[in-house]
């Protein structure tokens, strides 16, 4: 076969199969440097507890971002006791506009989540780079990607930044998980709820070990480590020994089957500065980044029937 025949042959398979990947392959982080530079934006703001005019900062930042890329977001705020007193908590969600309707009034299929919170410490400065600022600029470079190039995969997912991830103290089940337990109310006794959710965890972190819970739901940890190996990630992405409490355990009570996209933790000297180390900006790679969203960009691919 001549090369300018297997050439042509290439780019048609590489179309057939999903073009994206083959056309943005010669600078194989753009994804992952443009969710970096979305992550430094909010770092710069600083540690960003819930109830701070930080965190505040940090939404509007966010809010920006995908309003300009097309999406419609709205805020869900609500006040809760904590171990340090009440506290004012507010999500934000964000929907893309199908053919000029309410785009609240369209059915979804799935859910794209990330805590939107630092941990709060009262004498230390945790601005939480990996946990999880990393995974709400991913979710709004994916965002901004979706709505230029598969605006009808966008207006099948509802995007979710949850307040209070984190526990003020230690996580129980009324500490911790505030806004994804606020959340799944919306959805409780719908009769159409979203039929998946990917929650994103810590992320972008060098030398990327992602290690899922180990009751994930089947099918969504396969459509995962499928689209992990096709990305040729499969040895940064394994499976945890053990449950894991995080965002995904309420939607997933609730019957939203969600999988937890999550950095193995236990292995991070600097998870919450539990053992040396520091959750900022040094502790960040576009490639990690960058792979975490092909992976998670192809497992959407799978999911809404494009193989």
């Amino acid at each position: 076969m001549k090369p300018g025949l297997l050439f042509i042959l290439l780019i048609v398979v590489a179309l057939a199969t999903g073009g994206y990947w083959f056309v943005r392959r010669p600078d194989h982080a753009e994804l992952g440097q443009a969710a970096l530079q979305h992550t430094k934006e909010i770092l710069a703001i600083g540690p960003r507890p819930p109830g701070t005019k930080e965190l505040g900062q940090v939404r509007e930042l966010v809010k920006s971002k995908l309003t300009a890329a097309g999406w419609v977001v709205v805020e869900e705020e609500f006040e809760r006791d904590t171990p340090i007193g009440k506290i004012r908590f507010v999500n934000l969600r964000a929907r893309f506009p199908a053919g000029g309707a309410d785009p609240w009034k369209q059915a979804i299929e799935g859910l794209l989540c990330a805590h939107i919170d630092s941990k709060y410490f009262k004498d230390d400065v945790f601005v939480g780079a990996d946990d999880s600022a990393s995974a709400c600029g991913a979710i709004v470079e994916i965002g901004k990607f979706l709505a230029k190039s598969k605006p009808h995969q966008a207006k099948k997912l509802e995007l979710v930044f949850f307040d209070g991830e984190e526990a003020f103290v230690e996580f129980t089940t009324l500490d911790g998980l505030y806004g994804s337990r606020q959340y799944t109310a919306n959805w409780r006794n719908s009769p159409s709820k979203p039929r998946f959710g990917i929650l994103l965890d810590m992320i972008g972190h060098k030398n990327l070990r992602i290690a899922m819970p180990s009751d994930s739901p089947l099918e969504l940890k396969d459509h995962v480590m499928a689209a992990a190996a096709d990305e040729k990630a499969d040895q940064s992405f394994k499976m945890f020994a053990e449950p894991i409490l995080d965002d995904h355990v309420p939607l997933n009570q609730v019957g939203i089957p969600t999988i937890d996209i999550i950095g193995d933790f236990q292995q991070f000297s600097w998870w919450h500065h539990r053992a040396g180390g520091k959750d900022d900006l040094g502790n960040l790679s576009a490639e990690s980044l960058d792979i975490s969203m092909r992976v998670t960009l192809r497992t959407l691919d799978r999911l809404f029937g494009k193989k």
